[in-house]
């Protein structure tokens, strides 16, 4: 079975659901993701939502030549979406309202290398053509198993440009010539041998050009177009339905399928005929719907009904082994990794023994340790292989197929953890336990030799513990603790010498203390990796290179294994990967799951010529190729994924220059790698010409904001370093302008100098003019002044009052009738008073008005209320105004508005100060002024009047107005009248 990592992204991540139905990059890279309510894109850090289309199953997402989006929406039918703008467009509209079925969907929208653009309905195919704006539809004679209706298909193009129908009643292909579909594999089929029910459902095309569609009920079929043959395969999916199929790569670059059913993911490999069912699908029922290759990034995308997986299928440069089940107890970590003879290699193990692996022939075989033991290191003594455990020494027989426990080791130590061994150039056997140090051993005699004194042997496991032992060219022993660092062995004195107490050290450090790991680098040097760094060394001793964390880019702490490689780099492993320091410019890159290892953690480290490394994993092995590796590294680019004004998105092409009001200067831009990395694998940094001079480095901060930035011309730049240290070879250029303030213009300056010239030949004009037109509008004025004490004393009002008088005194009403004339007089005495005045203040018009009022309720048995609603506010009561321009409406309420309705009867006046006018308003819920034409009279002279007056008024102030607004009921019939008045606080 493959060994495949996948990553999942669901709603948790920002997916807006995880119901995934289709899958598509655009030309910039973007991956569209069509879901079961929106339709998003992702740029690896963020998903953008169209505001525009917020809900609605998205069955198809698809990109035209241009780079534009065409996508099927069930709420909105086939969209449009500028990739630039990303502004939507609903070309063909889903209509559910009539009886049409035909126009009811558009789904599972697909755009051809023609750019036509192709979608379905359960009743035919449509091709809609963008030049024309036409749909162009194509039906079936045939119906789907049971007889139903249901031509619901997908579609595909394949590398020769061929489009093929993929429906649930068969398989057609598009002849461009006819117009037509043609039936390949069905009931309509041309070729007798293929006219077979089948219901199909999505199709790929695999690197032989055979077509690989999934069925329904019919299992996996593969098509050939060459010489229209097919199989089906059947078994391994007789309980599941078929979705969709998509060609794919393992860990190690072999050619595979991925088979989505409506239970899982299942993998075939054709040309071994093996299936696999991946068992975190299986296991969760996770329904499968669509996949999509991003051959750029090397990943393919699972669309499912739990969001979508991502599987990077790895790096060129690293291939993986896994170990089969059955030969060792799994879960086994490979530990350390020994060469052999015959091209083969011992894997010293976690548990259980070491694995016999002859990489030519994958063939494993167990060689298992008379106890349990947990191998820390295996070395090649005197022909035979020897493995260093927790659990004792223990000498090898492959020929035997086993290990036993070497004798020499039980007698000479008693604790039985031992880290590491050597035979030296001299013949003898040094042998390194955790607790009690080196010891050597002759191997004839099976005696110890005593090269150092007890004391000195003391010294060394001091508060320490060993971990590795090395000879170097020069025939000095090497001995890596933790945690007082790196010793060599000084046979002549007898003493063991800390490198850190040399005086050519003085003032260099090592990566670490606590040494972890320790390997041969070229002429004869040194290499050791440390908690907190790694090291390179002369033959000597002398410390030439040092990377550790406080200064350097790594990213952990506990670097475990290191080697010099052809490159000239060190490779070294930490928990976090593998990291690639170079000597020369002190760059580091990584490799880790990302770039296809097995994990960020491997444990067994072997490098072989200079241009392969081994690294021992938990039950597999990857094989890095260095010259490969390095030769993949490609430059990372960037680009604008959005921009954001003021908390706002910006629609529009961000190619062009982007213009900014002044008060817009509040920007921020998101941007992205489109390698869909973690973020942690991306590093960008900008610089915003015309504002910084120097590069600023974010870290794997994606977004950056300005703000209060001054009115001009900027230029932002961005670069990203990638996980190989690959800086961007162009960096990403956006241009954005601030506009100043209008008053901040030069035209502004400009008009003003001529505005104030202009004012000063306009003040001389009017100081000749301003007298003679303020004596025409005064006149004017109190001539209107004289028509308003006509209107209020005109005869009907007066021979009315006098009326209600008689009738008063006639029905033995005397005190009413007294009342209502001594009211009569005050208001006549009122008016005459105000009659001598040109110009009133607000609060004496209310109180007359208020007064008359009065006398008209009273004078009709009060069949009306009325309410005065003024503001209390001294500017509106003092404002001095004409007396009469309230009267007539009032009164024209009264009498034409409420008298004429049946009910309830209300009249209401109020005012209010606003913006420096006073705005008044008479409102009555009467019968309105259609109920009966207006005649000659009172009313017409009072309207009259107040025109003029407003006439004269707006000769000073433009907004000075009255509006007439007749008032409906819910029925839309006539429920009153409203009238308006904006009236200028000065004085007329």
């Amino acid at each position: 079975m493959p060994s495949l990592t996948l990553e999942h992204l669901t709603t948790r991540e920002g997916l807006p659901s995880n119901e995934v139905w289709s899958l598509t990059n655009d030309k910039q890279g973007f991956l569209w993701i069509g879901t079961g309510r929106n339709i998003c894109r992702y740029d690896g850090y963020n998903f953008l939502r169209l505001d525009s289309l917020k809900l609605g199953y998205c069955s198809g997402v698809s990109t035209d030549s241009n780079g534009d989006i065409y996508t099927s929406n069930d709420t909105r039918g086939l969209c449009k979406i500028d990739a630039k703008t990303l502004t939507v467009k609903t070309l063909v509209i889903n209509n559910y309202d009539d009886s049409d079925p035909t126009n009811d969907l558009h789904e599972q929208g697909m755009v051809d290398s023609h750019d036509q653009v192709w979608v379905c309905d359960y009743t035919s195919v449509k091709r809609y053509d963008p030049e024309t704006g036409k749909l162009h539809r194509y039906t079936f004679s045939q119906t789907a198993s049971g007889g139903d209706v249901y031509q619901y298909a997908s579609f595909f193009e394949d590398s020769k440009r061929r489009l093929w129908i993929i429906s649930e009643i068969g398989l057609y292909q598009y002849d461009r010539n006819t117009d037509k579909l043609v039936c390949m594999l069905g009931k309509e089929a041309a070729l007798i041998k293929n006219r077979i029910p089948i219901r199909l459902s999505k199709a790929c095309e695999d690197s032989k050009g055979n077509l690989w569609i999934g069925g329904y009920e019919y299992g996996l079929v593969r098509f050939s177009p060459s010489d229209q043959s097919f199989t089906i395969r059947k078994v391994g999916f007789e309980h599941n339905q078929v979705s969709c199929v998509q060609e794919s790569q393992d860990e190690n670059g072999r050619k595979l399928l991925f088979v989505g059913t409506n239970d899982g993911i299942s993998i075939f490999y054709p040309d071994r005929n093996e299936l696999y069912n991946l068992p975190e699908f299986y296991k969760n029922g996770i329904r499968v719907k669509a996949m999509y290759e991003d051959k750029v990034n090397r990943i393919l995308w699972i669309g499912t009904s739990d969001g979508v997986y991502k599987y990077r299928y790895g790096n060129a440069g690293i291939h993986t082994i896994a170990i089969p089940a059955g030969v060792v107890r799994l879960p086994v970590q490979i530990t350390t990794i020994l060469p052999a003879p015959d091209e083969t290699f011992l894997l010293g193990l976690s548990h259980s023994g070491a694995l016999l692996w002859k990489p030519s022939e994958n063939f494993f075989k167990l060689l298992p340790y008379p106890a349990h033991a947990l191998t820390q290191q295996m070395r090649w003594i005197q022909g035979r292989p020897y493995a260093f455990t927790d659990k004792g020494v223990f000498a090898g027989d492959i020929k035997k197929g086993k290990f036993s426990v070497f004798q020499s080791t039980s007698v000479l130590f008693k604790n039985t953890d031992f880290r590491d061994g050597l035979v030296d150039k001299k013949g003898r056997l040094w042998i390194a336990n955790l607790n009690e140090g080196l010891k050597v051993i002759d191997p004839a005699s099976k005696q110890e030799i005593k090269l150092w004194s007890a004391r000195e042997g003391r010294k060394l496991v001091n508060l320490t513990y060993l971990k590795a032992i090395l000879e170097g060219t020069d025939g000095r022993i090497w001995v890596a603790t933790c945690s007082r660092g790196l010793f060599f062995f000084d046979e002549k004195a007898g003493k063991f010498i800390n490198i850190e107490t040399l005086p050519k050290n003085k003032g260099k450090m090592i990566g670490g203390d606590c040494i972890n790991g320790m390997q041969k680098g070229p002429n004869g040097s040194i290499l050791i990796s440390s908690w907190g760094g790694v090291s390179k060394l002369s033959s000597t001793g002398s410390i030439l290179s040092t990377f550790e964390f406080k200064t350097d880019a790594l990213n952990d702490t506990y670097c475990a294994n290191i080697a010099e490689m052809s490159d000239e780099n060190l490779w070294f492993s930490t928990n976090e990967g593998i990291h690639i320091a170079n000597l020369k410019t002190r760059a580091i890159r990584y490799l880790t799951t990302i770039e296809g290892l097995k994990s960020n953690a491997p444990v067994g480290f072997y490098p072989r010529s200079g241009n392969e490394l081994f690294l021992g994993h938990t039950n597999a092995i990857n094989i890095l190729d260095i010259n490969q590796l390095n030769n993949n590294i490609i430059s990372p680019r960037v680009v604008i994924s959005t921009v954001e004004v003021k908390g706002k998105t910006l629609h529009q092409d961000l190619t062009k220059e982007i213009f900014l009001g002044p008060d817009e200067n509040s920007i921020t831009f998101n941007f992205s790698t489109l390698n869909f990395e973690p973020a942690s694998k991306n590093l960008f940094s900008v610089k915003l010409e015309g504002f910084e001079t120097n590069w600023i480095d974010l870290g794997n901060q994606h977004t950056v904001s300005f703000t209060n930035l001054p009115a001009k011309s900027y230029r932002l730049l961005v670069r990203s370093r990638n996980s190989s240290g690959k800086i961007s070879d162009r960096p990403l250029i956006v241009q954005f302008r601030v506009e100043p303030y209008f008053i901040n213009t030069l035209f502004f300056r400009t008009l003003i100098g001529l505005a104030i010239a202009a004012m000063i030949v306009a003040m001389m004009r009017w100081r000749v003019n301003t007298l003679a037109e303020r004596n025409r509008l005064d006149l004017q004025i109190a001539e209107w002044r004289l028509k308003a004490l006509q209107s209020q004393m005109n005869p009907h009002f007066l021979f009315n009052s006098l009326n209600s008088v008689q009738n008063y005194l006639l029905t033995n009403r005397g005190v009413e009738g007294a009342k209502y004339l001594s009211k009569f007089s005050k208001l006549v005495r009122r008016i005459m008073e105000n009659s001598n005045h040109q110009y009133l203040s607000f609060e004496q018009i209310i109180d007359t008005l208020r007064m008359y009022v009065e006398i008209e309720s009273f004078r009709f048995n009060h069949e009306f209320s009325y309410t005065f609603d003024i503001e209390d506010n001294e500017v509106l009561l003092d404002a001095h105004l004409p007396p009469m321009l309230l009267q007539p409406y009032v009164e024209n309420a009264i009498w034409h508005g409420l008298m004429p309705k049946e009910g309830e009867k209300k009249l209401k006046i109020t005012a209010r100060i606003l913006d420096k006018h006073i705005v008044c308003t008479i409102e009555d819920n009467g019968v309105g002024r259609t109920f009966a034409p207006r005649t000659e009279g009172h009313v017409s002279r009072g309207q009259e009047m107040t025109k003029g007056i407003f006439e004269s008024l707006r000769h000073k102030d433009s907004d000075a107005k009255i509006e007439f607004i007749d008032l409906f009921d819910a029925d839309n019939n006539p429920a009153g009248t409203r009238v308006s008045m904006k009236i200028p606080l000065e004085n007329v």
